[in-house]
């Protein structure tokens, strides 16, 4: 071993960049042979993206392995250039730098995982893909509506993470605190009315409330939280002459646009259902209702 290593420092300089070009393209093309066949050889889709990431990063090291091993005769004679060097190369280099230590923030501290829907920034998505230099997100919401996927894959510079908060949906408790707004006219039953919504919303949210609660036990075993209601409420205000009814409940975050849709159909059928006694409220049928009342009473 120590044989070759002298045959190889013995090596011209021109030897050795030319080895050393064409050692990269040799390691490169067989990196992205088995980047491309040896995921194929798993069924699950996970592990299949974990042995991709790995082959990667096993090839960055075996070529910075063989340039070290290749040019070790001529490091001490660098490293005084490159302290020299040093200061003018991390102010030019202070965003990857940056996104480097916050690759190390992600994996240590486990801010998030490929599969976790995030939001670093107003950017809100899946990830599906962390590089050592960018988080990539499949984002939602934008110009559509509710947490539907846009259709935009936005890649995020690591260190973003270091420099403001960073909301994870689906580590610790993946369920939120959702609400629908119900307008009623002033006429309508509001005893009728809170009793109809808490009976739809506690029909609605009876598949979640389980794992709500185990979630919840769960995330007390790392953090100090204070024990929540995860009961539906139903709370009134008046709101331009109508009842307004606010519905809080609670629903695993991938659901939240499918569960305002359940709600508002049932809550519609009850509607109508009501004979009368309730009727949906806005601005203007409350100020028609209130010209009418005006009317009869003169």
């Amino acid at each position: 071993m120590d044989h070759l290593l002298q045959s190889i420092a013995s090596l011209p300089l021109n030897v050795k960049l030319t080895s050393a070009v064409l050692g990269i393209l040799v390691i490169h093309a067989v990196s992205r042979l088995m980047e491309k066949t040896l995921p194929h050889h798993f069924v699950r889709a996970d592990t299949r993206y974990r042995v991709r990431k790995f082959v990667v990063f096993a090839g960055y090291v075996v070529a910075i392995l063989f340039l070290v091993i290749l040019f070790e005769d001529r490091l001490g004679r660098l490293s005084l250039a490159l302290g020299v060097a040093g200061a003018g190369v991390v102010v030019a280099l202070r965003d990857v730098i940056a996104s480097f230590a916050g690759l190390i923030v992600i994996g240590s501290s486990r801010l998030y995982t490929v599969g976790d829907r995030i939001q670093i920034g107003t950017t809100k998505g899946d990830v599906i893909d962390i590089s050592i230099m960018r988080t990539t997100v499949m984002e939602t919401g934008n110009w559509v509506s509710g947490d539907l996927y846009s259709g935009r894959i936005a890649r995020i510079p690591n260190g973003f993470v270091l420099s403001g908060p960073v909301f994870n949906y689906s580590q610790g408790f993946r369920f939120l605190w959702d609400e629908v707004k119900v307008s009623l006219t002033a006429q309508s039953d509001h005893r009728l009315a809170r009793e109809m919504l808490l009976r739809v919303v506690n029909e609605a949210v009876v598949p979640y409330m389980n794992g709500a609660e185990n979630a919840w036990k769960q995330g007390t075993d790392s953090f100090r939280f204070v024990n929540p209601r995860l009961e539906p409420t139903v709370a009134l205000v008046m709101n331009g002459g109508c009842l307004e009814f606010t519905v809080s409940y609670v629903v695993d975050y991938r659901e939240r646009t499918a569960m305002k849709d359940r709600l508002f159909t049932r809550i519609a059928e009850e509607i109508t259902k009501s004979g009368g006694q309730l009727r949906w409220g806005s601005s203007s049928t409350a100020a028609a209702d209130q010209a009418a009342t005006a009317a009869i009473s003169s």
